[in-house]
């Protein structure tokens, strides 16, 4: 870098440049000298809030921030010191006193995240391994390059601080550091900061004045608070479980005339999120563009196989036969055709279209809708007999239209009521899983780049035409691809703009996709006051009552369920399948207490995907479909003498029934449980009454003993042979927990020579034995969880298989995981 005015200074001891108004930390960055930080950015105006940048400069009193502190010539600055080190780490444990880092002091933090690559799908982030952002959280990153902490200062966390209920962003102030980056962000961007910090002390957070909702003070939901967030605090309701750590890749959004400029990151071949170009206002998206990008790619109703009409149905069929049955119809409308598609197309989409559309003798028409007024006079021509036939890109026409055609031909990529008219459909590639450009409304182009694989079979639509074209011997012009310089042509006429700029006003967003509503895809785009067609989820049907509903620790809720049967058969050890609503997921719960008398069960139910938020979000009074059960083997229950129960996670509430059956039969119980933090330990009372002795078990030692169950069970779990028979010696041991606890407990106590009994939670369907779904490998034979367990001999498992079944439908997980918080579930229906 050349600079007009150089200054010249001393950094750690090196020569370094400036230029004129460039502050310490911009010219020890390109010096090659690292500074960290938690509140800059280089897209903001310099904060100094987070005091980490903090450097020693000669003749200048205390410690100044070097990214607000402007470079001098002569200036002599010192970045690494005793001094500044000790006080970095300060700064840093008071961040991590508000902000959940038990993780960061766990013994066990490598292997378990060796174990669990990516974190878990919960409701709140109550440690690293539980936290969307663990990736790319900068008080992680700062932590563990730092070494060990130097203070012990409590750690403070409130569920309440959990903020779920706008659309598009979750809220998890817990993680939050006051970096200020979401408020400069929205003041630079929008002209005027629609949030800021309110509040003080504990109780500061970022939110709108008056503690207003974000909608109501204005947002229009581009997205720069969530993107610019260092900790997590923000994120994207869509995009937080994929992995989006990758590089991200420069693109355009087609949702509008505006064709604004985008940065695209994909996972696994998916589109999971975009954002800005650059944090600016000229740079500043809308919500669709944002939110809705990713989503419409990754409907779960997209086309993926070409259909044709037979009998009377679409049937799926292979791209050859599709091709040649479709060519072999439209050659009897040679003359008679007419090709619709969106206003909004892609170049090389209506160059195609226009070039078949000639040579079929027919014409190219245009349209934003299916009430578009270019529909008008080939409307007439279907009356008149001279538009006998059509090909259609998205949904563009009513049903009228549509069933008035002698032929239809769909290409698009959701299912529509033209669908529902045509005699066959292809399924297309849209957006950035096909390279494209586009005009803009101002008449410039852009480049939409491939981002994303296409779904299924789905193909590019220039592909498609080029089949059909050769399979009926027409001779089609190249597609201009990569020729940037818009011309006169046809099918480089502008994009139509939109009537109002939706980037200053969400309202104003765009609703239709090639004329699908997006609100169907991005459900959140209702709550802006975009339309959607009827609710496309089934209601819930009144079936077994909800009794109570608490959450007695984050992300673990205790439910009372009506349901006298299972209530009637249950024993310790067993469990019941749940499904919330009549399209919901068949979950397995374990049975944590029941009354026989009353006809209820009490389940715990974890938060960690689609299904369990669904149970999760429930109230008494409210109803589940379906409860299964009492399934699975219970635990035989009888005198074994001592008996040690181990508790994580929801295997807490698990021992419990089994405490109590064996400690009724003449056992004495031990019982020890887990948390990574004090406030995630649950059912202390219940279990202090069931047990002889209950142990705690802190990752962070907040409370008990520091560290897991595996690191307490050796000293409690010795051989009856080797020790006094005074009660030292146990002679069960039983696991139940996650996987990663249950194999280290495994690997700590197989060589004691004492039976161990562990609770495996595979994926399960039908809970009968008949899916196989839930098959695992134990002593080297093949079990089913359901009928043979769920308990077995936790020394004989085979957990590396039954980790990588775990994880075999994570990307499904994640596509179903609902979008729309407060507005899952649907009034129940009797019946």
């Amino acid at each position: 870098m050349i600079f007009v005015s150089e200054i010249v200074l001393t950094i750690d001891g090196k020569k370094v440049m400036a230029g004129a108004g460039e502050t310490v930390l911009a010219a020890a960055r390109r010096a090659g000298i690292g500074i960290p930080t938690l509140c800059e950015h280089g897209d903001l105006p310099p904060f100094g809030g987070c005091r980490m940048c903090v450097v020693e400069i000669d003749e200048v009193r205390g410690y100044p921030t070097s990214c607000t502190t402007p470079a001098a010539a002569g200036m002599v600055v010192r970045t690494d010191t005793p001094a500044l080190r000790e006080l970095r780490q300060m700064v840093l444990e008071m961040v991590l006193s508000g902000h959940p880092n038990s993780c960061l002091v766990c013994q066990d933090r490598e292997a378990c995240e060796r174990h669990r690559p990516r974190p878990t799908k919960s409701g709140r982030a109550t440690r690293c391994g539980a936290c969307s952002n663990r990736s790319g959280c900068a008080v992680r990153g700062l932590s563990l390059a730092g070494g060990e902490r130097l203070l012990n200062l409590s750690t403070i966390y409130s569920a309440a601080k959990v903020e779920r209920h706008e659309p598009f962003i979750d809220r998890d102030h817990n993680l939050c550091i006051l970096c200020a980056r979401c408020w400069r962000a929205c003041e630079q961007i929008q002209g005027r900061p629609v949030i800021s910090i309110l509040h003080r002390g504990a109780e500061a957070r970022v939110g709108a004045a008056f503690d207003m909702s974000w909608q109501e003070a204005g947002c229009t939901y581009c997205g720069a608070c969530v993107d610019l967030c260092p900790t997590g605090t923000l994120t994207d309701r869509f995009a937080r479980w994929f992995d989006v750590s990758g590089p991200d890749v420069a693109t355009a959004c087609a949702l509008c005339g505006h064709g604004c400029r985008l940065r695209a990151t994909s996972a696994d071949g998916k589109l999971v999120s975009t954002r800005m170009s650059r944090f600016t206002r000229e740079e500043r998206i809308c919500a669709a563009g944002r939110f809705a990008y990713a989503q419409l790619l990754n409907d779960p109703n997209r086309l993926v196989r070409p259909e044709l009409r037979m009998d009377g149905e679409l049937t799926p069929v292979e791209w050859e036969e599709a091709i040649a049955a479709i060519a072999g119809d439209l050659a009897a409308y040679r003359g008679a055709l007419a090709v619709v598609t969106s206003a909004l197309d892609t170049r090389e989409n209506i160059h195609a279209y226009a070039r078949f559309a000639e040579a079929m003798g027919g014409r190219l028409v245009r349209v934003s809708g299916a009430d578009d007024a270019q529909l008008a006079e080939w409307r007439a021509g279907i009356g008149q007999g001279t538009v006998k036939a059509a090909i259609v890109a998205g949904n563009l026409l009513d049903e009228a239209d549509a069933s008035a055609l002698q032929y239809l031909l769909l290409i698009d990529c959701l299912p529509s009521a033209v669908g529902r008219a045509a005699a066959a459909v292809l399924p297309a590639a849209v957006l950035g899983e096909t390279g494209s450009t586009f005009v803009r409304a101002d008449g410039q182009p852009a480049s939409i780049h491939k981002v994303a694989q296409p779904p299924g079979e789905a193909r590019a639509e220039c592909e498609i035409l080029a089949a059909l074209a050769k399979a009926m011997g027409i001779e089609l012009p190249a597609v201009p691809e990569g020729n940037l310089q818009a011309s006169s042509a046809a099918w480089d006429q502008p994009a139509v703009p939109p009537a109002h700029d939706p980037r200053g006003d969400a309202a104003h967003t765009p609703s239709r996709f090639r004329g699908h509503l997006l609100a169907d895809s991005a459900p959140n785009l209702r709550r802006l006051g975009l339309p959607s067609s009827a609710d496309r989820r089934a209601p819930l049907i009144a079936g077994f009552e909800v009794l109570a509903r608490e959450e007695v620790v984050p992300n673990f809720h205790r439910l009372v369920l009506r349901a006298p049967t299972v209530a009637q058969f249950a024993k310790p050890g067993q469990f019941a399948i749940v499904m919330a609503g009549e399209t919901s997921e068949r979950v397995p719960f374990t049975l944590v207490d029941w009354d026989a008398a009353a006809g209820t069960i009490t389940l715990i139910v974890e938060e960690v995907g689609r299904a369990s938020r669904e149970l999760a979000e429930l109230q008494a009074g409210d109803f589940v479909a379906h409860v299964a059960g009492p399934l699975g083997s219970p635990l035989p229950v009888r005198n074994y003498g001592t008996v040690a129960l181990a508790g994580g996670c929801y295997g807490i509430a698990a021992i419990y029934p089994l405490a109590k059956a064996l400690k009724a039969a003449g056992n004495r119980v031990i019982g020890v449980i887990e948390g990574c933090s004090a406030h995630m330990l649950y059912f202390e009372d219940e279990l202090s009454g069931a047990c002889d002795q209950l142990v705690l078990v802190t990752k962070d030692g907040s409370r008990g003993i520091k560290g897991g169950v595996q690191d307490v069970l050796p000293k409690l779990v010795l051989p009856p042979s080797a020790v006094d028979r005074g009660g030292a010696g146990v002679d069960l041991l039983v696991a139940i927990g996650c996987t990663f606890m249950m194999e280290m407990v495994a690997g700590k106590t197989r060589s004691l020579g004492v039976p161990l009994q562990v609770a495996l939670n595979p994926i399960m369907v039908d809970g009968t034995g008949m899916c196989g779904a839930c098959r695992v490998s134990v002593g080297g034979q093949t079990r089913f969880a359901c009928v043979d367990g769920p308990l077995f001999d936790g020394h004989a498992v085979d957990f590396a298989e039954l980790s990588a079944r775990r994880a075999g439908f994570r990307n499904a997980e994640l596509t179903a995981l609902a979008h729309d918080h407060g507005e899952e579930m649907l009034p129940v229906v009797q019946g």
